[in-house]
């Protein structure tokens, strides 16, 4: 049977030194050695740790395999001990132990730790001054939140227990940046079993309000575990290297029972809800549409200012104006005629004109047309113009009743003006005011989700639609008022509704089979944000459920994709390959991150 032990062959097992012969007062002055052997008459199979304490803090680790008898493994002049540390000036202990977890079966338990002793005559770590905005590590779960560690037999768990020790222990552990203060240096995260480290992690850092997701499964193998009663320990920065705005909430305790049984099996996923049933449609159904570009389903514009089929513009009463609109079979049942249905434009009851499109395989068809109204046809002032869909009722349909479109146009007296086209322009003001409000401490500290701050709701709304303007107007120089955007920042229950409505806009036209298949797929959208196209607009929505500062990074994010779709609508269209995808996804990050930056360096 093997045993390992500190090894005094060379000296101490364990001792600090300064290889200049002078104090420790730099953290680079102090230099680690250490030694252990094989003690007992067998050879060691297996691997084990070796760890170095400083001041009871698990400093660093190292693993070692296969000793045989009389022989000893070594680190000498290791330099790094200290990195994760900040020292108060006096003394300070530092601890040998080999297989801290006990892997080993050993002929002693007793014999695997040595101390020492050093004096740290550095400076202490400055204090921040008062006022100063600091990090803050935190693993206490929100109201709503997920808890910061949970161990469970299957990876994915949504609560702890169900342990056996037969099986494995899936850990799952989150630690959230709860400040808008990015860390920027390495901090340790540990996960202890019975009071010893089972489970280091270093990270190099967390960003302002993000979350670190670490999973393991491994404490099987790492140490023996008996039936029963044992803690779980999730402790971050340990070692007290980050300075937080509240040092009392990094660490997270669970007491857990492993059983002797079997272990549970992982659960089947549960099956997606089907697809609602649609009303059931046996014949087509004509109906006016808004395309996208179009501002409504009939629009009205100057002729002369030759604005695309669709847009809107003023019209005046003594110059020629045209009316454009659109009629969709809203049906995937095709009209199954060979004849042709007519479409007729009224002005105030008037009949302007009439037009015959063509009926037949025409199962979610578009016709669009366009038509004049000479110059004086109409007087000044409200006029209803309506579109009237197969008066004659040639093409049999589900719903007779949605075969008129009407609005009211406002026609001008005289003649169109002189007018020249304003640049526009924010100025510097402007931008500071509408930023104002993001700038504030209580929207820029409040990085858990709204759903699980705790704190009292607040309307945020105002806030980042005067950002997202702002840095809309730095990035591009254009008003985002007046793009075709519509924008909806809603509660997360009303956003996960909105992102099925959007996802399934035209369902109504979808085969049967390509219905299901679509449900299904807009169930698995996993988002905070999304774009679409609603009405001949772009609309935007935002999940509202997450922090302010992470719904106005969203809302970058989606205003990038709406500017793709702005830009070069194709792109919307073309068939969503892995690379089109990566592509659109790619830009709205570039967006996002540049509209934030160009918001930092407006704002100092």
């Amino acid at each position: 049977m093997a045993n390992l032990q500190p090894y005094f062959g060379a000296g101490q097992p364990v001792r600090v030194r300064n290889p200049q012969g002078g104090p420790f007062v730099e953290k680079s002055d102090l230099v680690l050695d250490w030694f252990i052997e094989n003690d007992g008459p067998g050879d060691l199979v297996g691997s084990y740790f070796i760890d170095i304490y400083l001041d009871e803090i698990l400093a660093e680790r190292w693993t070692g395999s296969d000793l045989s008898p009389n022989h000893f493994l070594s680190v000498e002049g290791y330099t790094e001990l200290l990195e994760l540390f900040n020292l108060a000036p006096g003394t300070h202990t530092v601890r040998l132990t080999a297989d801290p977890t006990n892997q080993i079966n050993e002929t002693s338990e007793g014999n695997n730790t040595r101390t020492a002793e050093f004096t740290w005559q550095g400076q202490a770590a400055p204090t921040p001054a008062p006022g100063t905005r600091l990090p803050n590590l935190s693993v206490i779960a929100g109201t709503g939140e997920r808890a910061p560690m949970v161990a469970a037999p299957f990876a994915g768990a949504a609560s702890s227990g169900g342990l056996s020790i037969h099986g494995d222990t899936h850990i799952s552990i989150s630690v959230l940046n709860d400040s808008p203060i990015t860390i920027d240096q390495k901090f340790s995260v540990h996960i202890l079993f019975d009071d010893v480290v089972v489970h280091r992690v270093n990270s190099t850092g967390l960003l302002g309000g993000a979350t670190l997701i670490l999973n393991w499964d491994e404490l099987q193998s790492t140490t023996p575990i008996t039936a029963g009663l044992h803690t779980l320990k999730l402790i971050v920065d340990p070692t007290g290297i980050i300075t937080e705005s509240d040092e009392t909430d990094n660490s997270f305790e669970l007491e857990l029972t492993w059983g002797g049984d079997a272990p549970l099996v992982t659960p089947e996923p549960l099956p997606a809800p089907g697809a609602p049933a649609r009303p059931l449609q046996a014949l087509a159904n004509l109906t006016g549409h808004v395309l996208y570009g179009w501002d409504a389903a009939i629009s009205v514009s100057r002729a002369a200012d030759g604005l695309a089929a669709g847009r809107d513009g003023r019209v005046w009463a003594g110059e020629e104006a045209s009316i454009s609109y659109a009629v969709r079979n809203s049906s995937q049942i095709s009209s199954a005629s060979s004849g042709a249905f007519r479409v007729d434009i009224f002005v105030d009851d008037e009949l302007l004109g009439s037009q015959l499109f063509t009926a037949g395989s025409d199962a979610g068809a578009i016709w669009t047309e366009s038509m004049v109204v000479p110059a004086d046809r109409v007087t000044p002032g409200q006029h209803l113009v309506k579109v009237v869909i197969d008066a004659a009722q040639v093409i049999p349909e589900d719903d007779e009743t949605d075969n008129t479109v009407a609005r009211w146009v406002n026609w001008l007296p005289g003649a169109p003006p002189e007018e020249v086209p304003e640049d526009f322009t924010l100025s510097n003001e402007q931008i500071d005011e509408l930023l104002a409000p993001m700038l504030e401490m209580a929207f820029m500290d409040q990085v858990r989700a709204a759903a699980g701050s705790g704190l009292s709701s607040v309307d945020w709304v105002p806030a980042l639609e005067s950002a997202g303007r702002a840095g809309y107007y730095l990035l591009t120089g254009r008003d985002l008022g007046d793009e075709r955007i519509v924008m909806h920042f809603l509660p997360h229950d009303q956003f996960v509704a909105a992102k099925i409505s959007s996802c399934m806009s035209d369902y109504q036209s979808m085969e049967d089979s390509v219905y299901a298949a679509k449900f299904t797929s807009c169930l698995e959208i996993d988002a905070i944000g999304l774009k679409g196209r609603v009405d001949g607009k772009i609309h935007v929505y935002v999940d509202l459920g997450e922090s302010p500062v992470q719904a106005l990074s969203t809302y970058f994010h989606e205003l990038g994709h709406a500017l793709q779709d702005l830009t070069n609508p194709l792109l919307t269209t073309t068939p969503s390959t892995r690379n089109v995808r990566a592509l659109l996804e790619a830009q709205a990050q570039l967006f996002e991150a540049a509209a934030l930056r160009a918001i930092e360096e407006h704002s100092g």
